[in-house]
């Protein structure tokens, strides 16, 4: 079957190929109707050649052919669309150019809200062209033949979801990074000459090379013996030769004199001799300039020997068996091929080590709504004369018909600096690329103002608006090879045989360096001719070649080592803000700042000292890396600036995120804070993500915050801004102040503040004794059944003094404790051994293990250090550090804890009825940690830090003595029913927190 369609598929030119595809091969039924656009809009009408043709169907599923009047167009191709769905919701439209030579296969999502903003994604094909695996393993899906049948035979529903399933890109996105990742592995593995990051950066840098090839052979820029399928057919042109030419290895007789004599050779010798040697060997290509190109140490490396099996692998089994499209896909406009989104998820899945560095590849959708949010905000900010609600149409519709000045708005877009401090593979920095470039057209389609190509556009923006850094100088590459290739999709040719257009050089636009561990950024006052000096250099280094490109680099470099000896201001240990951005920071930072900060915990950083450093006070040692990205943020944005990020949501209520909340706090006006829990944003992580938009600096004109709990990631998911306004509630004016946030609405903040303003905390009202259970450092020794202590007590009746029982988290359950049997050898520092030959005997089994421990005393058979074991054997109030209900017990038995339970040292059972009651697990559910949906299971995290902050009603002896009875009653009850004493304590604890009811 795939086959004959892919024979089809490389013949379609004409209508009859089309036909044959859907009649006989996928088993659609015949028509050929013809539909009116008598009532279109004239632009509508006049972007066809002819009308739209209904030439396939079956039942209300239509298949839909609409011929161009000139090349194919998104923006046409998506009008006409627009005007036929309301008459066709469930249809295939298929697009030609005038040629019928460019063909586009186009799936509209399907969504029963016909308000929500549509998804379009299209398959690509040439026709005579051989790239047609990814397009006829899609369109072979299509087959009627293989959807389900009921009673009444298919429904138009059930083929509409299957051609919804046949155009999901990520299909196509994980079966090619599976094959890619098997091919890097074996390229990496036959390299003997390099080891280690110089062997990963080495063959990373190739594979970049290869693909970006592979890319850009779809604009026709690179020629093999009159091929375009260029590295196909270099690879075969060697293949054929090597035998008989001499020539011994790919990469070293073609692939060098590629990149180095050609792409990277301004005095490309193929335009001076093109008939010469070089050309039998390369083909006709251009010079490309832009650093991708330019020789490393290792790529004159003689010693470096790639197998040709590794290019015979990636060249016929990867690059070549699927679509590549050189157009970055937009969340609502997706090309069903590998796209140069890829090498970023490349980059982030398989180079960086990712669990390492905590660097996750964000959602397309989700840069998205980011990207646009910290517009609005921007543009709020200039634009006086406009309305919220015209720059929310704006910014979210593309929608520019009510703006009242939209020459201020062109000018405020075509200012805005926008930086990503840990940039990456560039996913914010080609989304906000995107969202700008589809503002500026818009402002143009509507107004008629900003005229320019869209390649222009996008180099002015890149030029303009983008900064970012990273460290990762492999992160660094793949950014600016997306940027480049951003560009080179919308160069038009102007006539056949033109030299296409040279890469700018990004190196000071994206930038290499460590965004934190330089102090921090602070206004300098330095000479303004200086700083319009460096602009200018920078300006022209962006298009320099050749010499003139080394000569323009030194002066940049010259100018930039003068701003920081004039200002002070040292140059290593960090990234220089202020020096590096000095044109940014004469305007006193940057307009908008935003980024998926990595996910490094604490115990990982290796550079706390110089953190330390660099932010002072707001410095923690428990604090996780991306904290430090948010101060930086502030400290690099300008007054009114916004930021926007998305990281881990532990900040929000953790004892380290108290220096970020107070800062925040007092420094920012927070438009909205969306929270997705536990659900899995990023696929491969479990980072609790959350999404923070603010703005720099206190204006008290700011519309109230917006909190969501996103609670699961279904429909309307990934459209961020859906549900933000389907789920979000309004925090009080009073939410977020210093470090204590109330993220929840109004009237169930007044009930938390009611609760906490007639109580003291917990911490207060216990006096601190709050504990933590045994930490062993080897439970195989300490932990034991009770076969194995009876043994023990058989052998040496004095063994029982130090054997106790023992219960984890799971035991622990609401009043009681499930009593296992098992029991905890307890051995404090100091205790005498030989007092306990048994205990010592059975120890002994694993001294070695026993002695390597992190945990221990000042012995290898003693527990660490803990000056509250004799608090164990009294009584006390017990919970679990994670619960998904009310589970605090009561224990007489002296019984011992592992370090997933806390225990209050306290014989109160007045205090047990308040932990365990109603009103107090609704409190907690606000403010502890929620892992998941606390109103379906989620789980609670009962650290000490948070339950230390619990109010407790203060009560009288006559309040206190029924309570205390009910409590008892639960205790005696065991596992029986205590439903009707429950809900009684819960009445009374209610009414003493509320007495009046309100």
């Amino acid at each position: 079957m795939s086959q004959i369609i892919s024979d089809l598929l490389r013949s379609l030119r004409g209508l009859d190929p089309l036909k044959r595809l859907f009649w006989s091969e996928l088993n659609y039924e015949r028509v050929n109707q013809p539909l009116s656009t008598r009532d279109w809009l004239a632009a509508e009408r006049d972007s066809l050649a002819t009308e739209p043709l209904l030439f396939a169907e079956h039942d209300a599923f239509k298949i839909i052919y609409a011929q161009m009047q000139g090349d194919l167009s998104r923006t046409s191709e998506r009008a006409i669309i627009t005007r036929m769905l309301a008459d066709v919701p469930y249809a295939l439209f298929v697009f030609s150019d005038h040629a019928q030579q460019h063909w586009h296969f186009i799936n509209v999502k399907y969504e029963r809200d016909a308000q929500r903003r549509r998804v379009f994604r299209r398959i690509t094909v040439i026709a005579g062209n051989d790239q047609v695996r990814t397009a006829a393993e899609r369109l072979a899906l299509l087959d009627l033949t293989t959807i389900s049948r009921d009673l009444f035979g298919i429904a138009p529903l059930y083929i509409q979801q299957r051609h919804d399933q046949a155009f999901d890109v990520e299909v196509v996105t994980r079966e090619f990074y599976r094959e890619y990742e098997a091919i890097f592995r074996k390229a990496e593995d036959s390299i003997v000459a390099l080891s280690g990051e110089r062997r990963r950066f080495f063959i990373q840098r190739l594979f970049n090379r290869l693909m970006f090839i592979v890319f850009l052979e779809r604009k026709g820029w690179l020629a093999f013996n009159g091929r375009t399928d260029y590295l196909q057919a270099l690879w075969e042109d060697y293949d054929k030769r090597r035998d008989t030419n001499h020539e011994t290895n790919f990469y070293w007789n073609r692939l060098y004199l590629l990149f180095f004599s050609g792409l990277n050779n301004p005095n490309n010798l193929l335009r001076i001799n093109p008939s010469g040697y070089l050309q039998h060997l390369i083909g006709e290509i251009p010079y490309l300039n832009g650093g991708l190109f330019e020789q490393e140490d290792d790529d004159d490396n003689r010693e470096i020997e790639i197998p040709d099996a590794v290019f015979e692998a990636a060249i016929g089994d990867l690059f070549y068996r699927y679509n590549f499209t050189i157009t970055e896909s937009t969340p609502l406009d997706i090309e069903v091929a590998v796209d140069p989104e890829m090498l970023g998820k490349i980059f982030e899945e398989l180079v960086t080590g990712r669990h390492e560095t905590g660097s996750y590849y964000t959602p397309k959708p989700v840069v998205s709504f980011m990207c646009r949010e910290a517009l609005k905000g921007y543009l709020q900010s200039q634009l006086v004369r406009e309305q919220a609600v015209t720059i929310t149409r704006f910014v979210d519709q593309y929608d520019a018909i009510e703006l009242v000045d939209p020459e201020a708005t062109l000018a405020a877009l075509q200012r805005v600096t926008v930086c990503d401090p840990a940039c990456g593979s560039g996913a914010y920095l080609l989304g906000m690329l995107q969202e700008l470039l589809l503002l500026r057209q818009a402002l143009f389609t509507t107004k008629r103002i900003g005229e320019q190509e869209v390649y222009e556009r996008k180099q002015a923006i890149i030029r303009r608006n983008l900064y970012g850094v990273d460290k990762d100088t492999l992160a660094i590459n793949i950014a600016q090879l997306r940027l480049w290739l951003s560009l080179i999709v919308d160069f038009r040719q102007g006539t056949p045989g033109a030299i296409p257009p040279t890469l700018p050089n990004l190196d000071y636009k994206i930038e290499i360096g460590d965004s934190l561990l330089a102090a921090e950024p602070r206004q300098m006052s330095l000479a303004n001719q200086l700083i319009d000096e460096f602009r200018a250099a920078k300006d022209t280094f962006f298009n320099a070649q050749g010499e003139q490109k080394r000569a323009q680099r030194a002066e940049v470099d010259q100018i930039e080592e003068q701003l920081a000896l004039l200002s002070g201001t040292p140059t290593d240990g960090g990234f220089s803000w202020p020096i590096r951005f000095a044109e940014v920071f004469a305007d006193h930072g940057f307009d908008i700042v935003l980024a998926n900060p990595p996910y490094v915990r604490q115990e990982l950083i290796e550079d706390k000292p110089l953190l330390k450093k660099a932010f002072g006070d707001f410095f923690s040692g428990t604090a996780d890396l991306y904290t430090y990205f948010y101060a930086r943020a502030l400290q690099i944005l300008k007054p009114g600036g916004m930021l926007a990020f998305i990281s881990s949501n532990k900040w929000l209520r953790a004892n380290y995120g108290v220096n970020l909340r107070r800062k925040l706090a007092a420094e920012t006006d927070v438009w909205s804070i969306t929270d997705f829990g536990e659900l899995p944003v990023f696929q491969t992580a479990a980072t609790f993500p959350l999404i923070f938009v603010a703005q720099k600096d206190k204006r008290g004109d700011q519309v109230p915050t917006r909190f969501t709990q996103v609670k699961t990631l279904g429909d309307p998911y990934p459209d961020v801004r859906a549900i933000i306004d389907q789920s979000s509630i309004e925090l009080p004016a009073d939410a977020i102040r210093s470090e204590s946030w109330t993220l929840t609405s109004s009237a169930v903040a007044n009930r938390l503040r009611q609760m906490e303003k007639s109580s003291i905390s917990l911490g207060e009202y216990v006096k601190g004794q709050i504990y933590r259970g045994v930490l062993t450092g080897f439970n195989t020794a300490f932990v034991i059944d009770g076969k194995t202590r009876a043994a023990l007590i058989l052998q040496d009746p004095a063994s029982a003094k130090i054997i106790k029982p023992l219960a984890v988290g799971d035991d622990v359950r609401r009043w009681q404790i499930n009593q296992r049997d098992t029991w905890l050898i307890v051995t404090p520092i100091g205790i005498d051994i030989k007092r306990y030959p048994a205990i010592f005997a059975h120890l002994q089994q694993w001294q070695p293990q026993l002695e390597q421990r992190t945990d221990q005393g000042k012995y290898w058979w003693e527990l660490r250090a803990c000056d509250y074991y004799p608090e164990f054997d009294k009584p006390k109030i017990v919970f679990p550090d994670i619960a998904k209900e009310s589970r605090f017990a009561f224990d007489m038995n002296g019984t011992y804890f592992s370090n997933t339970v806390y225990f209050i040292s306290r014989n109160d059972l007045y205090l047990l009825a308040i932990l365990n009651s109603q009103v107090m697990w609704n409190y907690c559910k606000e403010r502890f940690t929620v892992l998941g949906d606390s109103e379906k299971g989620g789980r609670l995290r009962f650290f000490r830090q948070f339950v230390e902050l619990l109010p407790i009603v203060q009560a009288s002896p006559e309040e206190r003595k029924p309570i205390e009875v009910l409590v008892q009653r639960c205790l005696d009850a065991g596992g029986l029913d205590r439903t009707a004493w429950e809900h009684e304590i819960d009445e009374r604890v209610a009414r003493l927190y509320d007495p009046q009811g309100v």
